[in-house]
């Protein structure tokens, strides 16, 4: 694991984003198209969309620095662009896309229990909740999703707690799609004390999450997470709050995803620890497909975890994030599910706004 090579009050930190000018997003409907307007089968999307989401992206960045860029000339950004295709796409038929780019802590701030690390993800985050008042102007009246991965996904929940539950604009967030980081239990009643959590396939106005494991796996370690009160470590095989996403509901029956779902392939360079720490960018074209006779069953465990077996699933047990956790395809093996999820959705959004 790479460490930052200076403590953080005596780091430089990197320029700040400008959030009123396009180089500061990764996405954004005026940039043309991005890797988040990809689709693995041909569709005719419609060009007037009716909502957007503020897609925080998961951490790309293993440097030495506590925080990272924003240029678009790096690794980093790169591995940015992998993500919009395998996760922001999701969003791609029913949303304009909107992701800032953000001074992102650096991996190993997870791990850190000086204090740095956490500086270093508050730093972020503040980063984030600026480019969330912009995408506010640049949206006008429009209903949003919030949708986010890992590190995004912290920033996400601090963003909601405090700027969205109760407030007008809990009226217009039609769901948040909180991926991919634990999120205690315990924490939900204060984090979200007016917004619903999500439990059946069609609510509006509520908030989902995962992380997801193979059979009999937990999650290891420790981390920093964020509540009303201030920044915690906590440990990351406590109880979690979770949603099944296939049945969009938080029942713990195994259900199988057979013609619920659809998992995407998402064709990019060397995802190991050597692809992840490389310091030059590939310049490889990012290609995305749908995965063949890809069934598999999932449920809710007593942790809160969307626990995953069968065969088809072999292919992504790898040791880059602990055998078993199967965090770097939290979207990727929903992909389909989510599609149609967002669209049902928005679609009971417009039909109690109308």
């Amino acid at each position: 694991m790479i460490k930052p090579e200076m403590r953080f009050n005596k780091f430089v930190p990197p320029s700040r984003p400008k959030y009123e000018e396009l180089d500061s997003w990764a996405a954004h409907p005026l940039l043309g198209n991005g890797p988040e307007k990809l689709m693995p089968v041909i569709e005719n999307p419609n060009d007037l969309k009716s909502a957007a989401v503020f897609y925080i992206h998961p951490t790309g960045y293993f440097g030495k620095t506590w925080n990272a860029t924003i240029d678009k000339d790096t690794a980093h950004f790169e591995r940015t662009q992998g993500m919009l295709a395998g996760q922001a796409s999701v969003f791609n038929s029913s949303c304009d896309i909107y992701a800032p780019l953000y001074r992102q802590a650096t991996f190993f701030s997870f791990y850190d229990e000086t204090g740095d690390g956490q500086e270093a993800l508050a730093r972020a985050y503040k980063d984030v909740e600026k480019a969330f008042f912009q995408f506010l102007d640049f949206i006008g009246e429009k209903p949003f999703y919030i949708a986010s991965h890992s590190q995004g996904t912290l920033h996400g929940q601090q963003l909601i707690s405090k700027h969205i539950d109760g407030s007008d604009l809990s009226k217009r967030m039609i769901a948040a799609y909180l991926i991919g980081y634990p999120i205690l239990k315990t924490d939900i009643k204060d984090l979200f004390k007016k917004i619903e959590i999500c439990k059946s396939p069609e609510q509006v106005n509520c908030v989902i999450a995962w992380c997801t494991v193979n059979e009999m796996t937990n999650l290891e370690g420790e981390s920093w997470t964020w509540d009303p009160n201030g920044w915690k470590r906590f440990k990351r095989d406590d109880f979690l709050f979770g949603t099944n996403p296939i049945s969009w509901t938080m029942d713990s029956e195994w259900i199988s995803t057979e013609q619920k779902n659809s998992v995407l392939n998402l064709d990019i360079w060397d995802q190991s620890v050597k692809g992840l720490t490389r310091h030059e960018p590939t310049g490889k074209p990012i290609k995305i497909s749908l995965f063949d006779n890809a069934n598999f069953h999932v449920r809710l465990n007593k942790k809160g975890l969307a626990e995953v077996k069968g065969d088809f699933l072999k292919r992504f047990n790898t040791a880059e994030f602990g055998l078993g956790n199967l965090h770097v395809v939290d979207y990727n093996l929903f992909w389909g599910s989510i599609r149609k999820n967002i669209e049902l959705r928005l679609k009971e959004y417009l039909k109690k706004e109308n």
